[in-house]
């Protein structure tokens, strides 16, 4: 069974997204802050204090009156912060760090219908909200091929509802085919993934809103699974759970459903269940884990979606900070649980359950120099030329605030191999970057397959490459702000690069064209990540 690290795909979103983050929340703290490393001495725990009618406690506690255990070891608090300190900067709290909210809808899992409940109740949500919100919030949709941001960190309402407005149709194949069921699984965790490595090295709390369903749910115990099989799943979620907890995120999961589904059950079980001190994924994989893992809640409540969105943001922005350095740790992999009690009966705390100690000798991912390049590509002015990419077209879509663009790509330093039916192809990720005129990224869309030689005479024989040419096409937003958009382009094999960059007078002077009906698309072989045939689990 290939279960993805984080396929390149994923590595590529994460690179741009990770663009925009040091600089966009540059404005939420006014020094440095040290980051939470699961390999570090430090660890911070944000922590949600809660009274017995389950709203916040922000005061009247103080240092002395937590205690933190690690693997029921005793730990020293090296220092605290109380909820006062994390709030909007103002003249009495010059130094307040309001938490850094990242609203993501869920196409990828839900029906049609849930998906049109889901912008209705976004859009519910945003009109409650104040012209100027308080946090920098950021807006993305996970689709049926890749995580998109539709919105970069912003603090205007208005920002966000032109973007969820002109929000593209899309139809939600994926969730309606059963053999997408293990592409579903991989992609909504990549997103979480992406998420967090996104914010890595970010100070401060970060509260994801997963409005919708998640990824399938996953049983590890039977005999659908080899040893093998269930090794690696486990490994895939624990470095996620890692990455979550390694960024100081906090997962709220908001479901929308018209309907109740097995999945949905099984995750609310999980929300709220006490994991106790082994691996937290030992029998199931699902958001309701992971929303319990990261120290956040699952909500459901069809009927007042917008305010379950409210309740998560309130119980995000009021938390206590600790850290402590552990005593004891083994690089054994294990889980390592963590407790956080207060002295005052009747209040409960809510607060990252734990994370997975480091395996000896394990290897480094190869992703990360991809992602350093990628990373580069974008942030450059100077343009990469290891690939030659050229812009060929564009049409604007005015309905939705989108352009799509004809990128051409000459042969010379592609690696074509033989597909599936014996012709040449040459495998590519590409990205579509809207870019302000400090060059900070308002949105971004992500492209991965393979292109052909476009003659189609040469396309199963290809002997001399000089006037070879491969075409391509992607689809960005381009908010009101845009400047310009830059175009990056990445071999799979060889990991050259090239970019291009298109100025906003140009995209402006393109033809208009509605944007294209969504179509239903039918896979023509079952998706690359299932194993041996694993029923999935019916709804």
């Amino acid at each position: 069974m290939r279960i993805p690290r984080v396929r390149l795909c994923a590595a590529l979103a994460t690179v741009l997204l990770s663009v925009f983050a040091a600089r966009a929340r540059a404005q939420t703290a006014s020094m440095p802050e040290p980051t939470f490393r699961v390999s570090s001495s430090l660890v911070y725990l944000d922590i949600t204090v809660l009274d017995k009618s389950g709203q916040p406690v922000v005061s009247g506690l103080t240092q002395d009156d937590f205690a933190i255990t690690e693997d029921k070891k005793p730990q020293r608090i090296f220092s605290f912060e109380p909820p006062q300190v994390h709030r909007v900067s103002s003249g009495d709290n010059p130094n307040g760090k309001p938490p850094i909210t990242i609203l993501v809808l869920d196409l990828l899992n839900s029906s049609f219908a849930d998906f049109a409940f889901i912008r209705y109740s976004m859009r519910q949500f945003l009109m409650t909200q104040p012209l100027q919100l308080a946090a920098p919030t950021e807006m993305m949709v996970v689709g049926n091929q890749s995580l998109e941001m539709v919105q970069g960190f912003t603090h205007s309402r208005e920002d966000l509802l032109a973007a969820l407005n002109h929000l593209p149709p899309a139809v939600p194949f994926k969730e309606m085919d059963g053999m997408f069921f293990w592409d579903r699984f991989a992609q909504s965790i990549d997103a979480l993934q992406q998420i967090a490595l996104q914010n890595k090295g970010v100070p401060g709390r970060k509260n994801v809103v997963w409005v919708g369903h998640g990824g399938p749910n996953i049983e590890l115990i039977g005999p659908d699974f080899s040893g093998e099989d269930i090794q690696n799943l486990k490994q895939y979620v624990h470095d996620t759970t890692n990455m979550l907890v390694d960024s100081r995120i906090t997962l709220y999961v908001i479901y929308p459903g018209l309907k109740m589904h097995r999945d949905m059950t099984i995750s609310m079980m999980d929300s709220d269940v006490d994991i106790g001190d082994s691996d937290p994924f030992s029998g199931e994989i699902n958001f309701g884990v992971f929303a319990n893992e990261t120290g956040g809640q699952l909500f459901f409540n069809r009927n007042d979606v917008d305010k379950m969105i409210g309740q998560s943001e309130l119980l995000g922005s009021e938390y206590y900070t600790l850290t402590y350095q552990p005593q004891e740790r083994d690089d054994n992999g294990k889980f390592r649980r963590i407790r956080v009690t207060v002295r005052e009966p009747g209040l409960r705390v809510v607060t990252k359950a734990g994370y997975f100690a480091p395996q000896k000798y394990q290897v480094d991912d190869p992703r990360q120099q991809h992602m350093a390049n990628l990373s580069e590509a974008v942030q450059a002015s100077i343009p990469f030329k290891a690939l030659d990419v050229s812009v060929a077209g564009i049409v604007r879509h005015p309905d939705t605030n989108t352009a799509q663009f004809t990128i051409l790509l000459h042969a010379d330093n592609l690696h074509w191999l033989l597909d599936d039916s014996g012709r040449n192809a040459a495998g590519l990720i590409a990205a579509a970057v809207s870019l302000d005129k400090n060059r900070d990224m308002l949105a971004s869309k992500m492209w991965e397959g393979s292109v052909s030689p476009r003659n189609p005479q040469i396309a199963d024989r290809i002997e001399d490459v000089s006037n070879v040419q491969a075409k391509l096409l992607i689809t960005v937003r381009i908010p009101r702000k845009t400047q310009s958009v830059r175009i990056v382009v990445e071999t799979e094999l060889g990991g050259r690069l090239g970019t291009a960059d298109v100025d906003r007078k140009l995209i402006d002077a393109a033809p208009a064209e509605p944007t294209p009906e969504p179509k239903l698309i039918t896979p023509s072989r079952p998706d690359r990540f299932r194993p041996p045939y694993v029923p999935p689990p019916s709804k």
